[in-house]
């Protein structure tokens, strides 16, 4: 595993283990030993699967519930988001995004006080892990189109919950 800084503090570009020969390709998007020290354990693990023009997102976990996130794409193409909610940053309240693409070898590593989403550029399957379980009653959510840098996104499909959500200005003003 390599893991390449970015200029928001703590957030990562994870390239990982890859093989290819005559049968196909392996992957290792998780070695604990590698990264262990930058994310702790692994509290949950879950595969999300998304029809083109899907956003999803953005949400963070507030408090105690604040959760370090790891993503990878396994199928399609994605534009993985996260905003920086962290107070004290240098980055606070800017947008950092990467396209990851189906077994490319490549994840995003997003610490604690970062919204995220993904939005899906065709249908796709993303695997996140999280060092803290979710918790509903701590759940807090960033409006995409409020979001500059992604008012072009050709947004087809969203929950109605993520249509309800504050604006970034709005979460920014209550942090």
């Amino acid at each position: 595993m390599k893991i390449h800084n970015t200029d928001f503090d703590q957030l990562k570009i994870i390239e990982f283990g890859f093989f290819r020969d005559e049968r196909g390709l392996l992957l290792k998007p998780w070695i604990s030993s590698d990264l262990k020290d930058l994310f702790g354990s692994n509290a949950e693990t879950y595969i999300t699967s998304s029809e083109e023009g899907t956003i999803r997102g953005l949400h963070f976990q507030k408090g105690n519930s604040s959760q370090k996130k790891y993503v990878s794409c396994l199928e399609g193409t994605i534009l993985d988001i996260s905003v920086d909610l962290r107070r004290e940053s240098a980055t606070y309240g800017r947008v950092f995004t990467r396209t990851l693409q189906a077994m490319d070898g490549f994840g995003v590593l997003i610490p604690e006080g970062f919204a995220h989403g993904i939005f899906a550029f065709r249908k796709s399957t993303v695997i996140s892990f999280s060092n803290n379980s979710y918790s509903p009653a701590e759940e807090g959510g960033i409006l995409w189109s409020s979001i500059d840098e992604l008012s072009d996104l050709p947004v087809r499909v969203i929950s109605d919950k993520d249509k309800n959500l504050p604006s970034l200005d709005k979460v920014l003003s209550c942090k």
